[in-house]
């Protein structure tokens, strides 16, 4: 096979202290996922007007040089309209702007310029879409446009009239075609090659994808597993599950999670009822369904044939692609410095990381090896990303450089603070790790990291950041309790104490921090008196609630006691009688 192209080790290489929002835009862009918006400033004018190559961010390349037709290059508006439509569909994040902004938007440049590159190979080989597909799919979104007249107001308010939105998605709709006829005549996959990868690949595709369908119910004894059994051979295992109260659990069994011979049990079942003991524990299964993936036939039939006829189309397209570009000389290059920066970044690998980590040396610092000042912070970043990947390499090569790499890191970062104070959450956390003595530095992190989970603890899920919560809290509370610290910086991590017990609803604590708070500070901006009140009525209030609980708790076993007195004295009376 052959080496991975840039684009996908721009997507694959992901430090660990890059957050999870960012992985989810690589999927999206990976799966094909990302469906964007059309223009947000669309303007028929504006499309006359005559750019010039020193506008753009990129550009597709033949012989290494620009293609003059614009429409092979990309422009900043390009990559700023993706990025906000991007933004838009996962709620509006706050992204730190020094990080993981730049990754993203590398990301979009990079997406937006491979589509050029697909669609100049479209106009090479003269690929057209389906006009009558074209046709169908933007009748059906105008169709559906004029069913919903909010949206079609504001179709016109945005785009003037729904024939100017008619054109625009027709020229959006062909784009995105031309793209997809492109992938299906360079990814295509012969049967032979996916029965040839099958059996290849045979035990692995078996292990992997074999699995049930099941769900299950445990039993403390044989006799109570034997019981249920008969019942729910009897009656069904829905209805018998419901007579003895018992609750079936969904579960997927994949291969490997059992012992071979249970597992062949469940998936070679001639009855959909499977019991066994295991560990201490008695089992009983009810097989839904099980997908074998043990012949080329049964594999065809399988999730698993679309999955990896997926995968073989796209490893296709990526060969076929990069050789055509290679033997065309085609390529695409970026233009502006913070990107182009980045992807080099990201996508060096092995020894050329030590290439990438000199030429960004280069590029960053002076000849007396201070960090220049004219470069923006967008781009210095990039050094973090090389850095972090040689520390972390088991390559005895690094080794000689590790020492100065993290020396330099270290600059770099304290560089880009000057630049952007405390506006970045993850060049907070490094200067705190390389500047323990600044404690303002701290109480920084502490706080922009606060502010980011403090929407979670308002509405009982803390649970959720539970890991930051540990580490905010007790940050804090070290600085607060800190005698050499700044008295400014102490109140305001009391304060800061006394309003996350607050959030968490811990009137009590929060009211020792609040008293904290007073006596360090007592002409602290807060009204002591009205905050003081205000957990009295939160505790006052959690007290009656308890009591409220306790009561109903005793109500309920006097309930049963007096039912279970009642049925004692009737069975009393009927032996009597008898």
């Amino acid at each position: 096979m052959s080496k991975e192209s840039k684009d996908v080790k721009l997507r694959r290489h992901i430090s660990k202290w890059q957050q999870v929002f960012i992985w989810v835009i690589a999927i999206a862009f990976i799966a094909g996922i990302a469906l964007w918006a059309l223009a947000v400033n669309y303007s028929p004018a504006a499309k006359k007007m005559k750019r010039t190559i020193e506008e753009t961010v990129g550009y597709v390349t033949k012989d290494g040089t620009a293609l003059k037709n614009e429409a092979y290059w990309v422009f900043p508006e390009n990559v700023e309209e993706v990025y906000g439509n991007l933004l838009a569909q996962y709620g509006n994040p706050s992204l730190d702007p020094v990080i993981e902004e730049p990754y993203v938007k590398t990301l979009i440049t990079v997406d937006l310029l491979n589509k050029k590159l697909m669609l100049y190979y479209a106009e090479v080989n003269k690929i057209k879409p389906d006009k009558n597909k074209i046709k169908e799919e933007v009748k059906k979104a105008i169709d559906e446009a004029k069913k919903d007249n909010a949206k079609l107001q504001q179709i016109k308010a945005q785009y003037g009239s729904l024939t100017n939105y008619e054109k625009e998605l027709t020229r959006q709709k062909e784009e995105e075609l031309t793209i997809q006829a492109v992938k299906d005549k360079l990814g295509m996959v012969a049967d032979k090659e996916v029965q040839d990868y099958y059996n290849k690949n045979k035990q692995d595709i078996i292990n992997k994808y074999t699995k049930a369908e099941t769900s299950y119910v445990t039993f403390s004894t044989k006799e109570e597993m034997e019981k249920f059994v008969k019942s729910a051979m009897e009656k069904g295992v829905t209805q018998a599950a419901s007579e003895a109260s018992l609750t079936m659990t969904d579960y997927t069994l994949n291969k490997g999670t059992l012992p071979k011979e249970l597992e062949k049990m469940i998936f070679d079942a001639t009855s959909t009822l499977v019991s066994f003991p295991y560990n201490g524990t008695y089992f009983v299964f009810n097989v839904k369904s099980v997908q074998k993936v043990d012949t080329f036939e049964n594999f065809k039939k399988s999730e698993a044939f679309n999955e990896i006829l997926t995968n073989l189309k796209n490893e296709k397209f990526g060969e076929n692609f990069k050789k055509w570009k290679e033997e065309n000389k085609v390529a695409f290059e970026i233009r502006d410095a913070v990107y182009k920066t980045w992807y080099e970044a990201l996508t060096a690998e092995g020894k050329d990381l030590l290439t990438a980590y000199k030429k960004l040396y280069e590029q960053l610092f002076t000849k007396t090896e201070e960090v220049r000042t004219d470069i923006p912070a967008e781009q210095k970043a990039a050094f973090l990303v090389v850095a972090d990947r040689i520390a972390a390499s088991t390559d005895t090569s690094f080794d000689a450089v590790k020492k100065d790499v993290k020396e330099f890191e270290k600059k770099i970062v304290l560089s880009i603070y000057d630049q952007v104070k405390g506006s970045s959450l993850e060049i907070l956390r490094r200067m705190k790790e390389y500047f323990p003595d600044k404690k303002d530095v701290a109480f920084d992190y502490y706080t922009k990291l606060y502010d980011t989970i403090k929407p979670y603890l308002s509405v009982g899920g803390a649970y959720i950041v539970m890991n930051q919560l540990f580490e905010v809290y007790q940050g804090f509370a070290d600085l607060a309790e800190a005698t050499n610290v700044d008295i400014k910086i102490r109140a305001d991590s009391y304060y800061k104490l006394y309003e996350m017990n607050k959030l968490l609803d811990d009137p009590k604590t929060a009211k020792d921090y609040l008293q904290k708070l007073k006596e360090l500070k007592p002409d602290y901006s807060i009204n002591f008196d009205s905050a003081e009140k205000e957990l009295e009525d939160m505790i006052k209030q959690k007290e009656a609630q308890a009591t409220q609980q306790s009561t109903q708790t005793t109500n309920e076993s006097t309930q049963t006691t007096n039912t279970s007195t009642q049925t004692t004295t009737k069975s009393t009376q009927t032996a009597n009688n008898r």
